[in-house]
């Protein structure tokens, strides 16, 4: 019994750690929504490590300006993270950009899409990714 609530009080730790990393690391994000850009409300988190691929689906609204902000640990350019249309097209890779960590692009038609996030194996292998997508005011 000793050893079960033992396991249970570290494992209850261990989330709440992960937890507040990932409350860290969204603050980090924040910063580039600023005041131009409203976020959409939507908290687009996830735990990743090695190779894992967290993905996320939004819908973005014709005539409009978004920002997509992402952040994967303590330092700006530790998350990849990719666009991709509902026919599985890419639509932006800030991998392309040295793991830009934000980017901001003009939808002219309403869009369904998912969003790809990874870390940069050469800067962390574990960590929470975070995206926030923010409308331009």
């Amino acid at each position: 019994m000793k050893n079960t609530l033992l396991f249970i009080a570290l494992l209850l730790g261990s989330f709440y750690q992960l937890s507040a990393q990932c409350d860290s690391t969204a603050a980090l994000a924040r910063h580039y929504l600023n005041e131009e850009f409203i976020p959409d409300g939507q908290s687009y988190r996830a735990l990743v490590f090695d190779s894992q691929i967290a993905e996320f689906e939004t819908t973005f609204f014709g005539n409009s300006t978004y920002r997509i902000a992402a952040y994967g640990g303590m330092e700006q350019g530790q998350l990849i993270f990719s666009l991709y249309d509902e026919e599985d097209n890419l639509l932006f890779s800030n991998e392309e950009y040295q793991n830009s960590p934000y980017w901001d692009f003009e939808i002219e038609s309403t869009l369904d899409v998912r969003l790809e996030a990874k870390l940069d194996k050469t800067k962390q292998s574990s960590g929470c990714a975070v995206l926030l997508v923010g409308f331009e005011k």
